[in-house]
């Protein structure tokens, strides 16, 4: 920033680059009237940014200080803007009117005050606009024991909703995890863990910021949020959690965080899901095109509620391994699947509950509007319904015991409810510098204005019926405008009739307009109450907002009371519609599927579409026997491999949910993580292959994975040399049966592996079954016990549409592939060199082919008898009888 000059060294400028100095790492937007304006190099690093132009202050002159502005009213549009962009903003406001500049003294009269009231950054979102309805909002903290990365803790707070979380990861893959699980938008860490958060962080980059050691009143309230919580904190998780809390306080001056309770996050506590496996089995978005839409919360989203889409969301991240969690929420959703009426009545008054929690915090950090807190009186409304709808299903029931996870509790705030009930209009306006907020009857001081206010109407139609009989003009009328205030009009017939104690203000085409010393003093007394009504409005405003703000926590619990009945409500309704059932939870490494399915891609298909398949692997026992630990599963590409292993893999994952699951029956060993290996690309951005990115997730399951892991891999081995592959994956079956005896899903197109089956006792053969019609074939999408008996590779070209010549030469050297007896190594060019018969010229001219023979009989192996007519078949011999005869 430079230093103060000719352009610059005047009071307003002063003032910015005081603020400046403040704040220099942020963009300043400083209001300016109804402008928010930029200068210096913000102004010249903003206006490309947003696409607006470029001046600059006194514009002839050689220090001319470059600038740029957007209008207040549109500021949302553009602040979303620059968040996106990843910059820090501060907003300057103005705080107090040029009229109040002016009546005051002493240093700086005249000047407007102005200071920063809130600071927005990726991580400290608070309006609707900039923030995702279903998705928290998490500004998060790293702090490592040691050299990064290592052992650290984390701390994550929402500054929107008040979550407040930490955790200890011992591990770097566990913190990994974590992060990529909360998603965080801002991250405060040690420079020297930069590098390593972007790479783990890919390929979503949250704002990275230094870690600053936190202040002392920062500690004191996190050592005092842990007392209340359960016990004291590790030095680190404590350091991260001050720091995370003093940055997000910094964000706000002036303002009290609301923040409810610091919640405790165990991660071997949950079904830990990490990066690789979030994106594999697409449980929030789908690799495709990054879409809400195809991925398992879609599938699984009936909630009617912001706050309900957010926790179900918390749910299928962090699946939790407690039976009696969830069995809760099992029982809770058995109670509404069971009573259809009930639960669509219960979902339908759901919609009315606003976004209590968000709202709550806004109140709390003083930008809550009128309008906002109209939605909360709303939402309070509606509560009382969702009891009575929740009282008439614990009646129905034969037990009439209602499922702890759908009790919605005593406390429902009804006094703050009346509050703003009493308070506030039924249809507020969205600014609380609009008139007509607060209801007539709220407050006498604000009615005996709005009387002087009104009053004046029959103050203006006396002085027009004195005025009227006084002058003799008929058609005098009071008028007002905003440019002259209120007037008597005369038209041009009755000028000479006008008194000469009136003064013209306005000639107009039909006469003139005259004000009076009676009418100006009307004005004046009109003017002053409408003011003085609109400052009482506002301070019976804000004292409402802070009767909102101090039923912060017993919002807070509210919500969340209602976000779970959402969830659970949401889960019935899927569970019901779909014909889930309620799986066993036992704690034995079992999975023991009857007809399941996939829950995203059956939705995608049509009723009746989908295939279930059974599943039934681990150390357990199951109505079958002893269970195998580990399937290989081979068979044709697009035969449904994949589906059955992903499929596998949701319904484990919604079992620790608490969900009920797409099958017949369920029998869910706990597990601790689920690790897949499914698909690959490129890694341009570490400089690694397929095959690398391959064989180092892999290396990340073997290493990680215990006895009480789901492990599910699909291909392993291919991306590299056909008999390196082969020995890769044939070592991995090996390791992962002997050494971590984990439940294991192995797709593969290596058929030599299914020789496993009989040398390793925990290993089976399955395979997907495929429908043989003269050389085509139909996937049945089944799984069934033994080796497939081919890849039907070539089959599956057809399918794709390649050339008839592709595919007759594919035919002919697998042909000979197969035809070896002695397996003795053969030059490649050798074996795949064309035949004898088809070596001369002309055969070589037909691309390498048969003699016309064996092309004739393949080309009736190709032939579709059925759909062939009789001219076809004619047309079909003269074309063959007529190559042959050549």
């Amino acid at each position: 920033m430079p230093a103060p000059h000719n352009s610059a060294d005047t009071p307003v400028m002063r003032q910015f680059l005081e603020v400046k100095a403040q704040h220099p790492d942020a963009i300043v937007m400083f209001r300016m009237g109804d402008f928010y304006e930029l200068f210096f190099e913000d102004a010249v690093t903003v206006a490309p940014v947003l696409d607006i132009a470029l001046t600059s202050r006194d514009k002839g002159a050689e220090d001319a200080v470059p600038m740029c502005g957007v209008p207040y009213h549109a500021i949302g549009g553009y602040l979303r803007t620059l968040v996106e962009r990843g910059f820090k903003v501060a907003i300057c406001e103005q705080l107090e009117s040029p009229e109040e500049a002016k009546r005051r003294k002493g240093p700086g009269a005249k000047i407007v005050r102005r200071g920063v009231v809130r600071v927005v950054t990726p991580g400290a979102l608070l309006d609707d606009e900039h923030l995702r309805q279903e998705e928290p909002n998490y500004l998060a903290a790293l702090v490592a024991d040691g050299a990064v990365p290592g052992p650290c803790s984390i701390a994550c707070y929402d500054l929107s909703t008040s979550d407040f979380v930490v955790l200890r990861a011992a591990e770097p893959h566990v913190a990994q995890a974590e992060l990529c699980r909360l998603g965080p938008k801002e991250i405060l860490a040690d420079p020297a863990a930069h590098a390593w958060l972007t790479q783990v962080m890919a390929p979503e980059q949250p704002r990275l910021e230094p870690l600053h050691t936190p202040p002392a009143s920062a500690m004191a309230r996190v050592r005092e949020l842990a007392r209340e919580g359960g016990g004291a904190l590790e030095d680190a998780t404590l350091r991260a959690a001050a720091a995370v809390l003093a940055y997000a306080e910094a964000t706000q001056p002036g303002q009290t965080l609301l923040v409810h309770r610091l919640r405790r996050h165990e991660p071997a506590a949950h079904l830990v899901l990490d990066e690789t496996s979030l994106r594999n089995l697409e449980v929030f978005r789908t690799n495709r095109d990054g879409a809400r839409r195809g991925s398992l919360l879609w599938a699984l989203d009936a909630t009617k509620t912001a706050m309900g889409a957010r926790l179900l969301r918390a749910w299928l991240g962090a699946p939790v391994r407690d039976r009696r969690i969830i069995a809760a929420r099992q029982d809770a959703i058995g109670a509404l699947v069971g009573e259809p009426k009930v639960r669509a009545k219960l979902q339908s008054q759901l919609r009315d509950v606003r976004d209590v929690v968000r709202l709550t915090a806004r109140a709390r950090l003083g930008t809550a509007t009128p309008r906002e807190l109209g939605a909360l009186r709303a939402s309070l409304f509606a509560v009382p319904e969702l009891r009575k709808t929740l009282a008439d299903l614990k009646k129905r029931r034969t037990d009439r015991a209602l499922p702890e996870a759908i009790d919605l509790g005593d406390d429902l705030l009804e006094d703050l409810r009346d509050d703003l009930a009493r308070t506030l209009v039924d249809d507020p306006p969205a600014h609380m510098r609009d008139v007509g907020m607060i209801r007539d009857g709220a407050d006498a001081a604000l009615d005996e204005q709005r009387r002087l206010a009104a009053g004046g109407r029959d103050a203006l139609a006396a002085i027009e019926t004195r005025e009227r009989e006084r002058t003799q003009i008929p058609t005098l009328k009071v008028q007002h405008n905003r440019v002259f205030g209120y007037y008597l009009e005369v038209s041009r017939s009755h000028l000479s009739k006008v008194p000469a104690d009136w003064v013209r203000k306005q000639t107009i085409a039909g006469g003139e307009r005259y004000v009076t010393e009676e009418l100006a003093e009307h004005e004046a007394r009109v003017l002053s109450a409408n003011e003085r009504a609109l400052s009482r409005e506002q301070e019976l405003y804000l004292a409402l907002r802070g009767r909102v703000s101090a039923e912060a926590e017993r919002l807070v619990v509210l919500g969340e009371r209602v976000a779970a009945i959402d969830v659970l409500a949401g889960l019935a309704d899927i569970a019901a519609a779909h014909d889930y059932v309620r799986p066993e939870i036992v704690d034995e490494p079992v999975l023991d599927i009857e007809a399941g399915r996939h829950p995203v891609v059956e939705r995608m298909l049509e009723v009746g579409r989908f295939v279930p398949n059974d599943t039934a692997i681990g150390g357990g026992s199951s109505t079958a026997g002893e269970l195998a630990r580990l399937w290989v599963i081979t068979g044709p590409n697009m035969g449904g491999k994949s589906t059955a292993i992903r499929q596998v893999a949701l319904i484990t994952i919604l079992a620790h949910a608490g969900s009920w699951v797409p099958a017949r029956r369920a029998v869910i060993g706990l597990c601790d993580r689920v690790f897949t290996r499914v698909g690959a690309a490129d890694d341009l951005g570490r400089g690694e292959s397929t095959f690398m990115v391959e064989m180092r997730e892999t290396a990340q399951i073997l290493e990680r994975a215990s006895v009480q892991s789901l492990v599910l891999l699909d291909e392993v081995g291919r991306g590299t040399a056909t008999f390196d592959g082969l020995s890769l994956a044939w070592a991995i079956v090996e390791h992962l049966h002997d050494q971590v005896g984990c439940r294991t899903l192995f797709a593969t197109h290596y058929h030599e592996l299914c020789a496993l089956e009989g040398v390793l006792p925990g290993v089976k053969n399955v395979h997907v079954a495929v429908h043989e019609d003269r050389g085509r074939i139909v996937f049945l999408h089944q799984l069934v016990s033994g080796p497939a008996g081919r890849s039907y590779g070539i089959a599956v070209g057809r399918l794709a549409g390649l050339p008839a010549r592709v595919l007759r030469r594919a035919t002919r050297i697998l042909e000979r592939l197969e035809a070896d007896p002695t397996g003795t190594p053969r030059p490649q060019l050798e074996l795949f060199a064309p035949t004898t018969a088809s070596a001369s010229p002309a055969a070589s001219d037909r691309g390498g082919l048969d003699d016309p023979a064996h092309e004739l009989a393949a080309a009736l192996a190709e032939l579709d008898l059925d759909g062939l007519s009789p001219r076809d078949a004619h047309m079909w011999l003269v074309h063959w009888a007529g190559r042959i005869s050549r």
